[in-house]
Order: structure tokens, then sequence, then C-alpha cells
């Protein structure tokens, strides 16, 4: 295989990256504390889109941060979920 070859291996690697990135953008993945007291919205490519605080919990910083905690494992679980089933097959070779 000369460069050229790998060069547009490269290439093709690169397109496909930006079409799961652009394919994942259209993505949104809620996680939640126990309650619901604690929201966060991310897309499919982790950028964060919205972050919801029930008033009842926001005056306590200790549950705020258990909240928090929650909300984002919950969040990571869901997030693990859609990329395999987006991408399953990639990432299982």
């Amino acid at each position: 295989m000369g460069i050229f070859d790998k060069l547009k291996d490269v290439n093709e690697m690169r397109k496909q990256a930006k079409a799961m990135e652009a394919l994942l953008a259209q993505e949104q993945i809620t996680g939640q504390s126990a309650g619901g007291k604690i929201k966060i919205t991310i897309d499919g490519n982790q950028t964060v889109l919205s972050v919801e605080v029930d008033p009842a919990v926001a005056g306590d910083k200790g549950e705020v941060a258990r909240n928090i905690r929650a909300a984002l494992e919950d969040l990571f679980k869901r997030h693990k979920k859609v990329l395999q089933s987006k991408f399953g097959n990639i990432l299982s070779q």
C-alpha cells in the first residue's frame, strides 16, 4: 500500500468520523436523579444542552450535589446505550 492509498484511507476515516459526529449531534439524552429533582440533557457528542434544578432542592448544597451525581450517572448509562444502539457493530470489532 503506497502513501497515496494511506492518505485516501485517512481522508475516508475523517469523512466517516464527521458523519458519525453529525448523526450523534441529532440525539438528545436526558439523565435525571431520583424523583427528577435534577435533569441534565446532552447531545450525542456530550455537549450539555440544559440543566434543570427543582426549586425544592436549590437551597440544600448537599442534596443538589447528590442529585447531580445521580443524574450524571443516569445520563452516562443512557448515553452508552445510545452509542451501542447506533454503533454497536462498529464498537464491538
